[in-house]
């Protein structure tokens, strides 16, 4: 009698460690868990299956046959049991048919949530799957499991080990028959197929994968739809699963084994665009300034000031593209220009803008004296390589010709390549100064040193200025009136700090200290505001699909408060009144998305053109089989020439 209590209670604590596995017919399933403490807030429950050899249960989308489990909880109040987190599934092709799902053993694995104080003492499950080999039968297990256990069990670890493991960023791209998708991956791919999460595509026994580079390539996903503005699914490489959810950019596609140009068209794109940047209004100052420098001191110490601005330029333009870098692997979406919707660092800008050019104005010597004809020989190395990082932050607002494209592309290539591409933009950037550096009968060709330089120098301080005007315009835009007038405070102690310095010289070391400290102070306290989540019109992800339908022609601006080739295109050409008399006769629908504060949807969007950044400027007309990319500067006669 003994004996057999005993043995009776053996097989109680048996099924209560265990979680008594129940046997279908031909698979058999448990529910497993990792609560091993009433005291938190959330665990993990698993269905875990062993399947006899030959048979396959499915995955969410089950392919051309087949259909996913469905599970009914019983549980006690003040718990939440997720929806199942879906593990990587694998190709099961019978032919004629091709299915997803899983064979010999999987973990399908739920979160939940519960309160620290509330007690589970069990939780039950009914499951209902389709199990198939040359047959499908529906089958069905009633599972129930006690908690808490003595030790968290493996089906839980292996389960969200087979989960997909991150997002893949991929460009998604429209063709007549085909999705095409670009991505990068660091290791050679021996194998990749995608599992879309809908019927929105055709399910082939492969993709067709070409190699675009060292780590980029091409999938080619056969439309099942002739109209697919975004999809979602999983993107299984060598095995490994990640999740893509992208959006669809109706622009024509190089078909080639390249990307819409290649990696040697990037890097002339981004010389070129470098060289162009010098041009720009709030860079040009400070690199006439610099240059000017030559002639107060001769070419004694140009080349070795001309090498260590260089350095200060590449330095910042690779740190610009680290941080990038940085974020993309974090899953974080940004683009050339992104500090400038930070509303501290267009603050931070805006007063160094405003100090320049007091400094300027006044006597105080930072270096920028013309009547010391020594200034060259005393100009120290580290001020010739902050000037080069200064004026790299002063031309993040500006995207020249050619460095649109460029950027687009180094935003989606490797870490080396993302930085060859940065390193070609910084060197064109900086070979003006450089060449000047470094040929001392350029420098002869320059005027005589006079007191015209004085004056010359004070000269560019209005452009300073002017610069800190629309650093103080963009902070507007990002903030609330409290921040603007802490900002204008700021202004007025550096115009009174840099009086103080030029007329009580003795006080030149305490005024900066205290100026810096009241600066950083002040910064610190701005709010701004959060509108990064801002759905801006209402942009769905097929917002250009839903345009067409109208059959109208639609002009798509994307443009930033803080960049200025956007206003200067805005103001030269987009609001004359001849262009928009020519959008209203022929009924075109300007549409105008501001990427003033950071925003991911927008990002995305321009991601989907190939572009990091802004201006980016986007037509279509009926009867076009794609929008019209057009160049980031623009001319009238180049908009009332796009419908003939």
């Amino acid at each position: 009698m003994i004996r057999k209590f005993l043995a009776a209670l053996l097989f109680i604590f048996a099924i209560d460690e265990l979680n008594a596995s129940v046997n279908t017919g031909h698979a058999v399933v448990s529910l497993k868990s990792d609560l091993v403490s009433q005291n938190v807030d959330n665990f993990h429950l698993a269905i875990n299956f062993k399947m006899d050899e030959g048979w396959h249960t499915y995955w969410s989308n089950p392919g051309d046959s087949g259909g996913p489990l469905e599970v009914s909880w019983d549980y006690p109040e003040g718990v939440i049991i997720e929806d199942v987190s879906w593990p990587t599934p694998k190709l099961i092709p019978y032919p004629p048919l091709i299915t997803y799902g899983y064979e010999d053993e999987v973990n399908f694995v739920f979160k939940v949530f519960k309160n620290p104080s509330s007690i589970i003492e069990n939780i039950k499950a009914k499951v209902d799957f389709l199990i198939c080999a040359d047959i499908c039968i529906p089958e069905s297990a009633l599972l129930e499991i006690k908690l808490p256990l003595k030790a968290s069990q493996p089906e839980i670890e292996r389960g969200l080990a087979n989960l997909p493991s991150k997002q893949l960023k991929v460009n998604a791209y429209n063709e007549e028959e085909f999705i095409l998708i670009d991505f990068r991956h660091d290791e050679p791919i021996k194998n990749a197929y995608f599992f879309s999460d809908d019927n929105k595509f055709n399910y082939p026994e492969k993709h067709q994968l070409k190699k675009q580079s060292s780590n980029t390539y091409r999938m080619y996903l056969p439309k099942n739809h002739s109209s697919i503005s975004s999809f979602s699914g999983v993107l299984k490489i060598n095995d490994v699963g990640y999740f893509i959810n992208a959006n669809v950019a109706n622009v024509a596609i190089n078909n080639s084994d390249s990307y819409s140009i290649s990696l040697y068209q990037a890097i002339l794109f981004a010389l070129l665009g470098g060289i162009i940047l010098n041009l720009m209004p709030c860079v040009f100052p400070v690199i006439a300034i610099k240059a000017l420098s030559f002639v107060a001191g001769g070419d004694n110490n140009s080349r070795i000031h001309g090498i260590s601005y260089t350095g200060g330029v590449l330095f910042t333009f690779l740190a610009i593209a680290s941080v990038l870098f940085l974020f993309k692997q974090a899953g974080e979406s940004l683009g050339w220009g992104f500090q400038l919707q930070i509303p501290e660092v267009v603050g931070f800008l805006a007063i160094i803008m405003a100090f320049l050019g007091f400094i300027l104005l006044s006597n105080v010597n930072i270096g920028f004296s013309f009547t010391d004809k020594n200034v060259a020989k005393k100009d120290s190395l580290f001020k010739s390589f902050s000037t080069g990082a200064l004026a790299v932050i002063l031309a993040s607002p500006c995207t020249a010709p050619f460095m649109g494209a460029a950027l687009g592309y180094a935003i989606i290539q490797s870490s080396s390549t993302s930085f060859a591409i940065f390193g070609t933009l910084g060197l064109g950037f900086a070979i003006p100064y450089l060449v000047l550096s470094f040929n001392p009968k350029l420098i002869n060709l320059l005027p005589r040193p006079g007191k015209w330089m004085e004056t010359f120098k004070q000269l560019m301080a209005f452009p300073m200025f002017a610069t800190s005007i629309w650093l103080v315009w963009v902070f507007a835009q990002q903030t609330g009136i409290n921040d603007q007038l802490t900002l204008w405070l700021l202004l007025l102690m550096v115009g009174l700090g840099v009086w103080v310095m030029s007329t009580f010289s003795k006080f030149y070391i305490s005024v900066m200290l205290i100026m810096t400290m009241s600066i950083f102070a002040g910064l610190a306290s701005i709010k701004g505001i959060n509108n990064s989540d801002t759905k801006v019109l209402n942009l769905t992800e097929n917002f250009e699909q839903e345009l067409r339908k109208k059959g109208k022609p639609y002009f798509i601006n994307f443009t930033a408060a803080w960049c200025i080739t956007c206003k200067v295109n805005e103001n030269t050409t987009l609001n004359k009144k001849s262009v928009k008399d020519f959008f209203k006769k022929n009924d075109v629908t300007y549409i105008e998305i501001d990427w003033t504060n950071r925003n991911a949807d927008i990002t995305n969007l321009l991601a989907n053109y190939n572009r990091s950044g802004v201006p980016l400027y986007i037509f279509w007309t009926p009867g076009s089989d794609s929008p019209k990319v057009l160049p980031a500067i623009l001319n009238e006669s180049m908009i009332l020439r796009l419908i003939d």
